[in-house]
């Protein structure tokens, strides 16, 4: 039996709130599923659901060193503490050992892989994700991508894989990228390895989302004051991705392939 249950969602730490919700909400038609403050009134998270993926936007200092994305977040099959010791007892190392949530609607935890990916078990009974919700710009959300390098490659696949237990959804292979996609539910991660690439240092790099059409989208998103590189056709070929920049420092990859479901590249 897996210790997860869920992905729960992707964070991105912020240093304007409005800002980032700007994007989010209002341009991208992203919904507001959960809005809290810890009880002392000092924290402030935000949860956006876009097509079936959710992130949480944390709220950061203006100008602080640690924005952008921040981590990834898994809902515990049981008590937090038996998923703890799964990962533990595969030499995973905590960086906060499970304690009460700050805002005290359940518990948390967090620890880190050898390639410096960050993760967070949570355990908590609420389910706030809305189910098929539909987005008029988003129609879906693709994955969130972790780039990996010779060194972390092998743990992260086998957390993924034994830990996570997460099935292979894709592998795409093109030019020295190799490419595996891990689904759990609706919810995705991308394992990218380059041989020519290392790793950075925050290694999850982007989060994917499925438009129409790549091209409309950075016309959209460049006219209302965001950057965006040119679209390009995917080496994978047949269709086009953009990267925008997102209020933190974030990259969100815009690209209009059909699903991987389904998209068979020759």
């Amino acid at each position: 039996m897996s210790v997860v249950r869920e992905l729960n969602h992707v964070a991105i730490r912020v240093a304007d709130m409005e800002a980032s919700l700007r994007l989010y909400r209002d341009l991208l038609g992203g919904k507001v599923i959960r809005n809290a403050r810890t009880p002392d009134g000092t924290g402030h998270f935000v949860y956006v659901q876009l097509a079936d993926g959710v992130i949480e936007f944390i709220q950061g200092k203006p100008g602080a060193d640690n924005l952008g994305l921040q981590h990834i977040a898994f809902l515990t099959s049981n008590d937090i503490n038996e998923a703890a010791e799964a990962a533990r007892a595969r030499g995973y190392t905590f960086t906060v050992e499970p304690k009460e949530a700050a805002s005290k609607d359940g518990y948390l935890c967090f620890f880190k892989d050898s390639g410096g990916t960050v993760y967070e078990f949570i355990q908590r009974e609420e389910n706030i994700r809305i189910p098929n919700l539909k987005n008029d710009r988003i129609l879906e959300f693709d994955h969130i991508s972790i780039r990996v390098d010779d060194e972390s490659r092998a743990d992260t696949e086998y957390l993924v894989k034994n830990v996570f237990q997460m099935p292979i959804r894709q592998v795409y292979e093109r030019a020295g990228a190799h490419m595996i996609y891990y689904k759990f539910g609706p919810d995705t991660i991308e394992l990218l390895y380059g041989a020519d690439k290392p790793r950075p240092a925050n290694p999850i790099i982007h989060i994917a989302l499925r438009v129409a059409d790549s091209k409309e989208i950075y016309r959209y998103l460049t006219e209302n004051g965001f950057s965006a590189t040119e679209p390009k056709e995917s080496g994978l070929g047949g269709f086009y991705i953009t990267n925008v920049t997102g209020p933190d420092g974030e990259i969100i990859e815009f690209l209009d392939r059909p699903s991987m479901d389904v998209y068979n590249p020759k």
